[in-house]
């Protein structure tokens, strides 16, 4: 015992023990690191596989095998691939072996015959993973037409509910036809299913067929869902009551008295309502293609029926209105035919009016006529064999002949006055002419003016030019009424002109005379005042009165500044 405690004890066997020790505890941790780096590999390998057989190659291959039966197109290619299928299949089973193989060594720690497994696994799965992606490739190509069918039918069912939810909620609106669009919502339903079994048996040309059968029914529903209601409110209560106004307005306007058998009221009702009873079979029955134009039509058949019976009433309260209207007129025209014929005589002497003959024969006929006519007019409406409408209709048209035929007399009337008017007005205008002239003269030879311009006596001569020509154009016959307010017009002008030149002249020669005066008795104490005067008297006696004026009050202003101010009010009081 002492022997081993001393051999134990040399320092070279501690050594050769902690060597060991090393070695054994080194060799432990790169095992396990292996172990651990083999089983990372491992997993991923098996993610690997699971990933392709994640991939439901049997289903689609049933499903090819399916269609290749009902599609011979296809019976080769889907032959060749069930062979592909299980070669595919017997690399996954042994993939599957050498998995379960290498999981075991790895639980026992086998590190050298896992590394060549698992070189072995990858090569499998990397040729399993190309086996998988040809074969799904293949079939999904197969079952393309499957697919799209299954994507459209999950589209239409999601719309198909939605559509039903907004079906039921309205249900209580649309309960007249409520149970036909219950049976059609449980008619998709089936179809539905029918597709369904289409789908299992592989048939797609009859799950096609079914598929649009489906959308065609849902697009039904959805125009049943917008229209029906409003189709039902306007087929059961807005046309019936509408024409039951209709109705009772006929029957108020028969009690009037108003001819309405032209406007066949009754029988174009009956025959909408007839109409419209099919058409409310046919919406009970969820049939309401075309119904909702035929409800228009109905409606506006109704409107025009509507308004032609309110134009027949409208039409009876105006037809008396209109008899006065014409009878006013003709009343108006008759006197006008009667005023000018009287006038006539003279006139056409007097003024050279002619061609009024024709005129009054024409208008005398004429408003015959159109009496005649509207008695006539009236006669038909009391029989009743002329609707108010079409008797309102020809009174207007007698109406604008008689105010065409009224308008013409009318104006020669006016035409008539008007010149016996100016007439009146020429000789009325040429008295006030003639006072004036002789006012004007008086106050020339009154005022004793000094000197009176020469231009004065040109213009008072052609004043008495003026005087003259007025008096000779209206002694002519015929008269020249244009000439004669022409020339009226400039004698007036020019003469009332002269009139307030004559009345400045005469009153500032007045101003003139009062500022001399006023400044006499400084001519002694201003020798300069002296001298101014006299200017002014010189243009005074020269007949420069303005010019007198302003010298005559440009020298008083030297001496009381403001006192022409005085001198004009005096003036003023004076005149």
């Amino acid at each position: 015992m002492d022997a081993v405690i001393n051999f134990l004890s040399r320092i070279e066997v501690i050594i050769a023990i902690i060597a060991l020790i090393i070695i054994l505890v080194a060799y432990l941790i790169v095992h396990r690191m292996t172990i651990s780096k083999y089983r990372k590999e491992f997993n991923k390998l098996e993610i690997r596989y699971n990933s392709i057989k994640s991939i439901p190659l049997p289903f689609k291959l049933n499903k090819a095998v399916a269609i290749a039966k009902i599609d011979s197109k296809i019976m080769e290619s889907v032959n060749n691939c069930q062979l592909d299928f299980e070669q595919c299949q017997n690399n996954l089973r042994s993939i599957a072996e050498e998995l379960a193989d290498a999981d075991d060594n790895l639980v026992m720690g086998k590190t050298k015959p896992v590394k060549q497994m698992l070189l072995d696994l990858e090569a499998a799965i990397d040729l399993g993973e190309k086996q998988v992606e040809k074969l799904n490739v293949f079939l999904d190509s197969i079952l393309e037409k499957e697919t799209n069918q299954r994507a459209q039918v999950t589209a239409l069912k999601e719309k198909f509910r939605n559509l039903k939810t907004i079906a039921n909620e309205k249900s209580q609106i649309v309960a007249y036809s409520w149970p036909q669009f219950e049976l059609k919502l449980s008619d998709v339903e089936k179809m539905f299913s029918a597709f369904e079994e289409w789908m299992y048996a592989s048939d797609y040309e009859k799950a096609t067929e079914k598929l649009h059968e489906i959308e065609d029914s849902i697009k039904d529903i959805e125009y049943l869902n917008d229209n029906l209601a409003k189709i039902i409110q306007v087929a059961r209560y807005t046309l019936p009551d509408y024409m039951a106004d209709i109705n009772k307005r006929y029957n108020l306007l028969k009690k009037k008295g108003i001819y309405l058998n032209h406007l066949e009221v009754e029988t174009k009702l009956n025959k909408i309502a007839t109409s419209l009873k099919l058409d409310l079979d046919k919406i009970k029955n969820c049939d309401i293609n075309g119904i909702k134009d035929s409800l228009n039509d109905y409606h506006e058949q109704l409107i025009e029926l509507d308004e032609a019976l309110k134009n027949e009433d409208n039409s009876a309260e105006a037809i008396n209105k209109i008899k006065d209207d014409i009878k006013k007129i003709l009343e108006e025209a008759h006197n006008s035919t009667k005023y000018i014929h009287d006038e006539f005589e003279k006139a056409k002497i007097r003024f050279g009016i002619e061609n009024l003959e024709e005129l009054l024969e024409k208008a005398e006929s004429e408003t015959a006529i159109i009496q005649e006519e509207m008695d006539k007019i009236f006669l038909k409406v009391n029989e009743d064999n002329l609707p108010y409408s079409k008797a309102t209709e020809d009174l207007n048209s007698l109406l604008q002949r008689a105010e065409a035929i009224n308008d013409q007399l009318r104006e020669n009337r006016d035409r008539l006055n008007t010149a016996k008017g100016d007439e009146e007005r020429a000789n009325k205008q040429l008295l006030k002419l003639q006072i004036i002239m002789n006012q004007m003269q008086v106050k020339i030879r009154t005022s004793r003016l000094p000197s009176i311009s020469r231009q004065y006596e040109e213009d008072l001569s052609k004043a008495f030019e003026y005087v003259y020509s007025i008096k000779t154009l209206i002694s002519e016959t015929p008269l020249n009424v244009k000439l004669l307010n022409s020339t009226l017009n400039d004698s007036i002008d020019f003469i009332y002109k002269l009139w307030n030149n004559v009345n400045n002249v005469v009153g500032t020669a007045l101003m003139v005379e009062n500022t001399i005066v006023f400044g006499n008795k400084y001519r002694s104490s201003y020798p300069d005042i002296d001298s101014e005067l006299t200017r002014a008297e010189l243009c005074f006696r020269n007949g420069e009165y303005t010019q007198a004026l302003k010298i005559a009050i440009a020298t008083i202003e030297k001496i009381h500044p403001g006192s022409y101010e005085k001198l004009i009010k005096e003036n003023s009081t004076s005149a």
